[in-house]
């Protein structure tokens, strides 16, 4: 259990080192995503999202739960309603 912290402190002071080595790309790193977060908001702001209407089940419930009566629903128009045909 000791080495497990003691590997851990020593990966994070590995880490500080790097921090401290190279603060241009620990800059970078911090600022990259705050850029992007910050051009998503805007874009956001400017193209607010749109409700689309949502899908009219009317068609399918007046199908009478036969499948083939289902796929000729889906070829028909889609404000139409479903014909049942009964085959004699």
């Amino acid at each position: 259990m000791a080495s497990q912290f003691h590997q851990l402190r020593i990966l994070v002071w590995k880490n500080w080192l790097g921090v401290k080595r190279q603060p241009l790309w620990t800059l970078v790193l911090i600022l990259w995503p705050v850029i992007i977060f910050i051009i998503l908001a805007i874009t956001r702001t400017k193209f607010p999202p749109t409700a689309k209407p949502t899908w009219d089940s009317s068609t399918w419930n007046s199908c009478d739960g036969r499948m083939t009566q289902v796929f000729s629903c889906i070829s028909e128009e889609i404000d139409s309603r479903c014909r049942v045909v009964v085959a004699q």
